[in-house]
């Protein structure tokens, strides 16, 4: 007969102790059932671990809410999801950020859904005491003017989190060249009000929905496009510099592993722009990674630097006895601080 151990005899003394009776020890369930003697489990060699895929869906989302929305909210914050999420994946995140900014105009997001512009405001007001989505307008200059570009989302991507926000930079940086984008409306579609005139031709509402939600996610890789666009890493030889100047704030965006060669690509670009390809390229590399890294810290230096950079370029095309563009570039960023938030050495 095998002898009760240590543990077995104060389990038996604690019941004992709590119910006066053996009937009533033998009605009281053990809250942890667990057989002593069984042996400790060992996996087996070669076994691997199934691990169910985190499938990352907007019915995900919606469905951690304690109140579901209008079922066209939830079509606005599902389509807002796929492009945010698109997005996020282009970046090259290893780990799903909880919530993304994205530029978007609303009279194309009302196409893809079929919708006119006044159902969805209303229904972002949903989405918005929801936590879901923030939305604001986005100002920019058109020939001296202030316009508007587009409106900003902030889209949560993750459930149970903080209502999301737009934050100042968001608001603040140059999304979109408004001004080129209209002027150049005449040979290729580049805005919003271009792009619904094409889609005006198109019959089957199905075709038209489909075109309108492909543009959706074009525009959300580069906003002012409603063509497919080339791959944000640029090539020196064809690459415009004023691309480059408005794509700066990327570089705080994308994946670490390749910032190297995008930071590279940006100042050989830079370099050849601003006529310093042959003697000064090194000069362009380490004002990138400064202003990335200072960046990194809540300085907006890349916006900065991108604005003194747009001013530049008009110099350099005005200015023709201008000879040494980058060194009329490290005057005014001392004139202005940026010079020394970025302490370049």
């Amino acid at each position: 007969m095998q002898t009760p151990s240590k543990l077995q005899n104060l389990i038996q003394n604690s019941r004992a102790a709590l119910f006066p009776t053996q009937e009533a020890a033998a009605e009281a369930p053990s809250q942890f059932p667990v057989n002593l003697t069984a042996k400790p489990y060992r996996a087996l060699q070669g076994q691997t671990r199934v691990r169910v895929p985190n499938i990352n869906t907007a019915q995900n989302v919606l469905a951690g809410l304690q109140t579901l929305p209008h079922p066209t909210a939830a079509k606005l914050y599902t389509i807002l999801f796929d492009v945010a999420l698109g997005v996020s994946q282009g970046q090259g995140h290893p780990v799903l950020p909880s919530q993304v900014v994205i530029h978007q105009p609303v009279e194309i997001i009302a196409a893809a859904l079929g919708l006119s512009r006044m159902t969805v405001y209303r229904h972002l007001k949903t989405l918005t005491q929801l936590g879901l989505v923030h939305a604001r307008g986005h100002v920019g200059n058109w020939f001296g003017l202030s316009r508007k570009t587009g409106t900003l989302f902030a889209v949560a991507l993750r459930p149970g989190l903080a209502p999301v926000r737009l934050r100042f930079d968001d608001l603040h940086h140059c999304h979109r060249d408004l001004q080129s984008d209209t002027q150049a409306d005449a040979k290729e579609c580049r805005t919003a009000w271009k792009f619904l005139q094409g889609l005006k031709l198109v019959q089957s509402r199905p075709e038209s929905q489909k075109a309108a939600q492909s543009a959706l996610f074009i525009w959300s890789k580069n906003p002012g496009q409603t063509t497919p666009v080339k791959n944000l890493i640029v090539t020196p030889g064809n690459s415009d510099v004023r691309e480059v100047i408005y794509s700066l704030s990327e570089l705080s965006s994308t994946h670490k592993t390749k910032q190297a060669a995008l930071v590279d690509s940006f100042a050989r670009c830079l370099a050849r722009g601003f006529l310093d390809s042959v003697t000064n390229l090194n000069f362009w590399r380490k004002l990138l990674w400064d202003a990335l890294k200072r960046d990194w810290e809540g300085l907006n230096t890349l916006s900065r630097l991108s604005n003194a950079l747009i001013r530049l370029m008009a110099d350099v095309q005005e200015w023709e006895g201008l000879k040494r563009p980058g060194a009329l570039l490290v005057s005014r960023l001392k004139a202005s601080g940026v010079w020394e938030d970025l302490k370049y050495t």
